[in-house]
């Protein structure tokens, strides 16, 4: 399968989703391959506050704010896990984040979305600073309008994320898509009205991913590319 050319300008073919204008992404999970290394880091941050856990019991939980997840898996107080999370961005950002690769065919579908006229946008529920600093070590910061962490306002799968970024683009809900992994990406992009809500299956299921709001559910990121720009130019 190929794409085309970096600079060649391309219209979307027969069977692509018609009136997107921006497409708006989920990063850990969905653009990135991060959920191996995240779970790797704050299992060893959990271990340093005498928490145990495999990353394998952490990866299904990723998606919410990391503070969420390790009060759900350990049942333990907001303080101790605040903590935790302060060593897990510290391990992430020092180390594991340095390792993390991008998934299989981001680079593609970002040039042909690019190439297609679309405009692109980041909606994640890390923070910030660590959103800006994985877009930068993957070489997208200018490919990406915004970049929308958590610190910008309400995490996903409040709807008010992907509104927020919307609103920056002076663009409508049924003029944007959203692409992600999890069910909050699902919920956010369903409830914010967005014409198109594409789910990658992988940590969670199809069925899942339809339940919470998809409208379409691809395997791989050159299915998101088929879904928004047709086969023949994704081919």
């Amino acid at each position: 399968a190929g794409v085309p050319g970096r600079g060649q300008r391309v219209t979307p073919a027969a069977g692509a989703v018609e009136g997107v204008k921006a497409v708006l992404f989920d990063l850990d999970g969905t653009l990135v391959d991060s959920l191996p290394t995240i779970a790797d880091a704050m299992a060893e941050a959990a271990q340093m506050h005498g928490l145990d856990a495999e990353p394998e019991a952490i990866i299904p939980l990723i998606g919410a704010p990391m503070q969420i997840l390790v009060e759900e898996l350990f049942g333990v107080s907001v303080d101790i896990a605040n903590a935790v999370n302060e060593d897990y961005l510290r391990l992430y950002h020092s180390s594991y984040i340095l390792t993390t690769p991008p998934h299989a065919g981001a680079n593609e579908l970002i040039d042909a979305l690019d190439d297609a006229g679309l405009r692109l946008a980041i909606v994640t529920n890390k923070r910030d600073e660590g959103a800006r600093l994985m877009t930068h070590i993957m070489g997208w910061l200018d490919r990406f309008e915004v970049v929308h962490g958590r610190d910008s306002g309400a995490p996903k799968p409040d709807p008010e994320a992907a509104l927020a970024v919307l609103r920056k683009m002076n663009l409508a809900p049924a003029e944007a898509a959203f692409v992600g992994d999890t069910e909050f990406d699902m919920n956010c992009g369903r409830d914010a009205g967005l014409a198109v809500v594409i789910g990658i299956a992988g940590s969670r299921d199809e069925e899942r991913l339809r339940a919470e709001g998809a409208t379409h559910v691809v395997r791989s990121l050159e299915e998101v590319g088929t879904v928004l720009l047709g086969a023949e130019v994704m081919r």
